[in-house]
């Protein structure tokens, strides 16, 4: 049996627009978003747009009614040309340009920084609505060390008495509404992190507003929603995690999430061509400059023969790209089915920091991109031609 993305067959999508080809799932992308809201009742929630910035996918996620997670100014922008409401989006930066911040400024978005000296030079430029600040709680979790974002040594967010120097210095300004934020790292499939992160961003809030005297109005948690990558990993139970968080959730303020992977992440497919078999390397199209994330975590994506999905694993094999480094892979000692030149092989929730992260290296063009809705399918970005 051939794989099938949707209704659709991933070797006549490839037939079609050729490989590599990320091709996504409109209706799992759909359906994500509905359990978010369905887990979280009454909490704004915004897409993670660093984890896939598509113009299509990105005007299909602003049509949900949910806001958009940016870094920058050109992530600003997409967002505000995608059609999110910018009133519900967050600007979350580290180590922004002034640039950045005057686009914050001008698009009306929730702003949320990582340092005093950023306040400083933002009030150079307008004095926010409301502003929002970056804790540091001193732990982070995350499926690999590069994706920790709380904790010692790592350049996100401010500690507690930072954090109260600086909403002081905002409420001094005039500043008269306040937000606190916390995000502490990326892909955690640990169901009772969510809950600590909540009971542990509400009491630090509660001891800002007692010091302060203010009064937050919106806690953001963050995102870290994660997605099972690997054959031992399950997937959260949304449900038990939104009823946990709303039920340690005490606060009058408005609860904030900003997922991304657990929206996009199982919704990708990477479709590759194997061009070469040699001794125990199967040798695909795909490079690490099509899909960085094995190259650099060692990253696990599953991969199957798309050709036949019934076939039994019979041998341990390495699958590698054409990028001349020696860390261009996608698997090591990966056990799959007989394999032969002209196949093609389904890299699978590649979704979320796939093509994000992709780039021209060694001259490999970056892949084409397809949504498909069941049975329809539609090229979203042309393979890029250098």
């Amino acid at each position: 049996m051939e794989l099938k993305i949707g209704d659709c067959s991933a070797i006549g999508l490839t037939k079609i627009y050729d490989t590599p080809l990320y091709v996504y799932d409109k209706n799992i992308i759909l359906k994500r978003i509905q359990e978010l809201k369905e887990s979280f009742p009454n909490t704004n929630i915004c897409y993670a747009i660093k984890s896939n910035s598509n113009p299509e996918i990105l005007k299909l996620i602003a049509s949900q009614n949910i806001g958009a997670d940016c870094s920058n100014r050109v992530e600003l922008e997409w967002a505000n040309r995608a059609g999110f409401d910018m009133t519900k989006s967050i600007f979350t930066s580290v180590n922004p340009r002034d640039d950045d911040l005057k686009k914050a400024l001008e698009l009306g978005v929730i702003i949320n920084l990582d340092d005093i000296s950023i306040f400083k030079r933002l009030t150079k430029y307008g004095k926010p609505n409301k502003i929002s600040f970056r804790i540091n709680p001193g732990f982070g979790k995350g499926k690999f060390p590069g994706i920790i974002v709380g904790g010692s040594g790592t350049k996100f967010g401010m500690n507690e008495d930072l954090a109260c120097e600086v909403y002081k210095l905002a409420k001094e300004s005039g500043i008269e509404h306040f937000g606190i934020h916390m995000m502490t790292g990326s892909c955690v499939l640990h169901e009772d992190y969510f809950e600590e992160l909540t009971l542990t961003i509400q009491d630090i809030a509660e001891r800002i507003e007692s010091v302060i005297n203010i009064k937050f109005e919106f806690i953001d948690i963050g995102g870290g929603l994660g997605v099972p990558y690997e054959p031992h990993e399950k997937n959260l139970n949304i449900k038990k995690i939104g009823e946990r968080v709303t039920l340690a959730f005490k606060h009058s303020a408005k609860l904030m999430l900003e997922p991304g992977r657990y929206i996009i992440g199982e919704a990708g497919t990477l479709l590759t061509q194997v061009t070469t078999i040699k001794n125990n390397f199967i040798g695909v199209d795909a490079g690490m400059s099509t899909l960085l994330r094995p190259a650099l975590y060692g990253a696990y994506h599953p991969i199957v023969l798309a050709n036949n999905l019934d076939t039994d694993n019979i041998q341990e094999v390495n699958i590698v790209g054409p990028c001349c480094e020696n860390t261009d892979f996608f698997a090591k000692n990966r056990a799959m089915p007989k394999v032969e030149e002209g196949n093609i092989l389904a890299i699978q929730v590649a979704g979320a920091y796939g093509f994000v992260m992709s780039s021209n290296y060694n001259g490999i063009l970056q892949p084409a991109e397809v949504l498909v809705d069941q049975e329809k399918h539609n090229l979203i970005r042309e393979r890029k031609i250098i």
